[in-house]
Formats: structure tokens, sequence, C-alpha cells
């Protein structure tokens, strides 16, 4: 009779995202996913296709909490401005967590038509949250530069030299 694993996604997800925080990308591989899990290789590929696939589920998970957290920070903030530095709060957190996996996915190789498709649909996503926020707190007029608020709150978040202080005092400025 074969071996029973219970709940083997989770445990593959979970082992998977301690190897990448504790040894990098570059350590990750099936192979020895496989082997921590105590499993075969097969099985890992019974539920994902390749490495980078595993990765991005690992992020989602992960992302989709930081959704939830932007969500939250939204609906509990006082006026806009608090709103959007609990987004940029979330979004600091989540890139912190991820950056040096991301960097070390861009050094050997990894593909940029990825990366770049993938940073558009987190800038819609955090729009849709700005979006939410400007209607929240009666801002329509500022609906359409959603995208363009995404992008600054993106690029705050990623940049050691920028801070939550820029992003409330952007947001006074527009309001």
């Amino acid at each position: 009779m074969p071996k029973q694993i219970i709940d083997v996604k989770n445990k593959l997800f979970h082992t998977a995202k301690n190897i990448l925080q504790t040894e990098g990308y570059a350590e990750l591989s099936m192979r020895k996913l496989a082997k921590e899990c105590s499993i075969a290789v097969g099985t890992v590929y019974n539920y994902v296709q390749n490495k980078e696939e595993l990765v991005a589920l690992v992020i989602m998970e992960d992302w989709t909490r930081t959704l939830d957290e932007m969500r939250r920070a939204a609906e509990e903030s006082a006026d806009v401005s608090d709103g959007m530095c609990g987004i940029y709060r979330a979004l600091l957190a989540f890139i912190e967590e991820y950056q040096d996996i991301w960097a070390q996915y861009s050094q050997i190789g990894g593909s940029s038509s990825v990366i770049a498709s993938h940073h558009l649909m987190l800038r819609g996503q955090i729009a849709a949250q700005i979006q939410r926020l400007m209607e929240q707190f009666g801002q329509s007029q500022l609906l359409t530069l959603t995208p363009l608020l995404a992008e600054t709150v993106l690029a705050a978040a990623m940049q050691p030299d920028m801070d939550e202080n820029l992003v409330r005092m952007l947001t006074e400025r527009l309001l």
C-alpha cells in the first residue's frame, strides 16, 4: 500500500516557502523539495508543472493576504491619506519579504516579460484598492488617477529613500 501523506499541497508550499526564505531561489529545486517533504519527485509534479509555477503560487498566497490587508487598512482609515499609507505599509511588508527572491530570479535569467506582466497585474490590483478608498471618501474626481497613484505607491515601496511620509504628503496635496 502506498504511503499516504496528509495535505501534501500545503506541505509542499510551506516547505518551498521555507527554502526560498532561508536558502534562496537558486537552492529551491523540485528534487530538494521532494526530499524535504519525504515524497517522490513525481508527486511534486502532480501539484505544479515547474519551479516557476511553484514560486508563483507561494508568492500568490502571500499577495492575496496582502490585498486583504490593503482592503482592511482602507476600510478602517480615517481619511484618504491614512488609507493610502495603510496600502503603502501592506505593500512594503510584502516587497520586503520577497525582494531578495525577485532579485535572485532576475540574476539567474528570469523572464523580464514575466516580471513586466506581473508588475502590471500588481499595479491593477493596487489601483483597485485605491479606487475603493477614493469612492469611500467621495473623491470621485481622482478615480482617473488611481493607476498613477498605484504606480507611485508601488515605486515608493521599492525605494529605500522614499517612505510613508512622502505618500501622505502627495495624497494630501492631491486632495
